[in-house]
């Protein structure tokens, strides 16, 4: 009988696309794929550190392998960043975890826990990185393929430890790139999600071969419907790379850029490399080059030394650029980094206060936002039904469209015209489904 896996996964869309790998990895080496951790031999926690929070919620789930191991044999490993950072921490304060593994390869990682399932001890593993290679994903969509571009940042932002976990940032030659876009594109995937810490770097670090932009104008020309790409950092984001945007159909209308703070003093003391008026002048670049441009962001609040004079910058920022959608959250030390040294002098309760006021006032700028859409039409990618069983999807631009009333037979995968009659902060409401072009 087959050994059964489960894997679940916490953070970024690397850690979900290195979760593809993992899976696809064990189903080659013989092992049946489970979605449920009741069912599986072997589970595997892929965790994150970006944030405390993240990490207690893979605390929050040893629990309910322990239970699982009251009754039967089960082997509990967990991995990724939480894994590479934390490493022995994790064998000594949970006697429930079996082994641990880091966030580099993870192609070993089958023969690495054979030994585990026979002698039944525990462990740290230890996985040499050989560099980029194919791997035969279980992609968890039929609709996006996720395809990385780099790994890793050699950025050294003061509050982050992906550095430190991934290692420094290490670019995927272009052919292998090309050949797995390719292959998605045959396969029939319509959307294709190019994935680095920092892509705009991409190409850097290599000898020859071109940078993004030369990457992305032969990504479009193999004919996906859309392209998209995460993350970009300030610093790096170029004008030539909105220039491509624009002179490319099937490159998105979505660019998400981090910019963390408001504050110029905050800024220097992340080490970001960039000045708010800086960010503002992308933001304003974007949208003049980039028609229909919805620009997103990532913003900290309570990072050390961040006073009311600070945060107000931040609110101010985000009054002047209107993002379309923002991920904000509390500061929190993480190990190993240049800010875990200094005084976190935030209180929570301050911390909190902010993030709710962040919260808040986008709630308002996006409902207006997407108000303006109501009475038009937009093409939307469908990716699947709710539980109510209307469609969802995502415009163009990344904005999320709900559907219920369907004009002819649909399938995920399928582009259609929908008319837009309702708008909330989180999404677009339509009316009708109007296929426009069929599942590939």
């Amino acid at each position: 009988m087959k050994r059964r896996l489960y894997v679940e996964t916490w953070g970024c869309q690397m850690n979900r696309h290195q979760s593809e790998g993992i899976a696809g990895l064990f189903r080659d080496a013989g092992y049946a794929l489970v979605d449920s951790l009741s069912d599986a031999d072997v589970v595997l926690f892929n965790g994150c550190m970006v944030r405390q929070k993240a990490e207690e919620k893979v605390y929050g789930r040893v629990g309910a392998v322990v239970e699982e191991k009251r009754s039967r044999p089960v082997l509990l490993g967990i991995g990724g960043c939480l894994g590479e950072i934390r490493r022995n921490e994790l064998l000594a304060r949970f006697p429930a975890v079996d082994f641990v593994f880091g966030a580099r390869g993870q192609q070993q990682l089958p023969g690495l826990i054979a030994p585990l399932l026979e002698e039944g001890t525990r462990d740290v593993l230890s996985s040499e990185e050989i560099g980029f290679s194919d791997i035969p994903f279980e992609r968890e969509s039929t609709v996006s393929a996720m395809v990385t571009i780099t790994e890793g940042c050699s950025n050294y932002c003061s509050y982050c430890v992906v550095p430190y976990a991934r290692g420094e940032m290490r670019s995927r030659p272009k052919p292998a790139i090309l050949s797995e876009v390719r292959q998605a594109v045959e396969t029939g995937y319509r959307e294709i999600l190019l994935l680095g810490q920092n892509v705009n770097s991409y190409g850097t670090d290599l000898a020859a071969g071109g940078g993004f932009v030369e990457l992305l104008d032969e990504v479009a020309a193999l004919g996906p419907d859309r392209i998209r790409f995460t993350s970009s950092h300030p610093r790096d984001l170029t004008v030539e790379v909105l220039e491509t945007m624009a002179a490319h159909e099937n490159i998105a209308p979505h660019l998400h850029v981090a910019c963390q703070s408001g504050s110029d003093r905050v800024l220097r003391a992340m080490n970001r490399g960039y000045t708010r008026d800086g960010f503002l002048e992308i933001v304003r670049s974007g949208r003049d080059i980039v028609p229909g441009l919805n620009m997103t962001t990532d913003l900290i609040v309570g990072f050390p030394g961040e006073t009311n004079e600070d945060f107000e910058d931040t609110m101010d920022l985000i009054e002047r650029a209107r993002f379309g959608s923002i991920f904000a959250a509390m500061y929190s030390p993480r190990p190993g980094t240049a800010s875990a040294l200094m005084d976190d002098d935030v209180s929570d309760a301050e911390k909190s206060r902010r993030l709710h006021r962040v919260l808040d006032r986008q709630r308002e700028i996006a409902l207006a936002q997407n108000e303006q859409f109501v009475g038009g039409e937009v093409e939307v990618l469908l990716e699947g039904r709710t539980r109510s069983g209307a469609w969802f999807g995502r415009a163009a631009d990344h904005r999320t469209v709900v559907a219920e009333t369907i004009e002819g037979a649909c399938a995920a995968g399928d582009l259609v015209r929908v008319r837009i009659d309702g708008a909330t902060a989180a999404s677009l409401a339509g009316a009708a489904l109007v296929p426009v072009g069929g599942k590939r």
